[in-house]
């Protein structure tokens, strides 16, 4: 449902920024107290692998929702192409604020903490809305203006990939948390 300029798009304009910044995020304190991993310790741990494939799977299925919502009348058209576009680069974006902890929900985080973080969002937003509103760039990214509805629609879908993430951080703690690793394996993925 993406055209070429829109996955170019994504994948270097708003995936970038915001991961580099996360890589600036400050250091939770519970990090530095921790014993430092084995050298034989997966880098891929079960917890992360669970926390990506939810993720994925959630941003992918609001994403062909929206498509599927909007191609109702079987043909496709820039308004289709353009919802579905800003429903995956919104849910990438809210995934990202997720992303700068491991344990904390995001209404735990204080925005401003991370400065490069908050840049590279604002960047990624701004630059959105250009693509999405600025007539030379629609007509190179295949899209057209959407309603201030729209926006709400596609921003209060999206922010559940907020609401997975905080299910995840407060009643599946066992199964999504690397802190918790080195618990026996019955006690691991229990609802609490």
């Amino acid at each position: 449902p993406l055209n070429a300029m829109q996955i170019l798009w994504i994948n270097i304009i708003m995936d970038g920024p915001p991961a580099q910044s996360l890589g600036v995020e400050p250091v939770d304190e519970s990090v530095l107290r921790a014993k430092p991993r084995k050298s034989t310790d997966p880098i891929v741990t079960r917890a992360l692998l669970i926390r990506a494939v939810t993720s994925a799977a959630l941003i992918v299925f609001l994403t062909l929702k929206v498509f599927s919502n909007e191609l109702d009348d079987g043909v496709m058209t820039k308004r289709d192409t353009t919802m579905t576009f800003m429903t995956f680069v919104n849910c990438d974006l809210f995934n990202a604020y997720a992303c700068r902890s491991t344990d904390r929900c995001f209404y735990e985080l204080r925005l401003c903490d991370n400065p490069p973080f908050v840049w590279a969002i604002g960047g990624s937003i701004v630059g959105q809305l250009f693509v999405i509103y600025f007539p030379p760039l629609q007509e190179v990214f295949q899209t057209e203006a959407l309603s201030c509805a729209d926006l709400f629609y596609i921003i209060a879908l999206s922010s559940s990939v907020l609401m997975l993430d905080t299910l995840r951080k407060k009643f599946f703690k066992e199964c999504c948390s690397d802190k918790l690793v080195g618990l026996p394996p019955q006690s691991k993925c229990r609802v609490t």
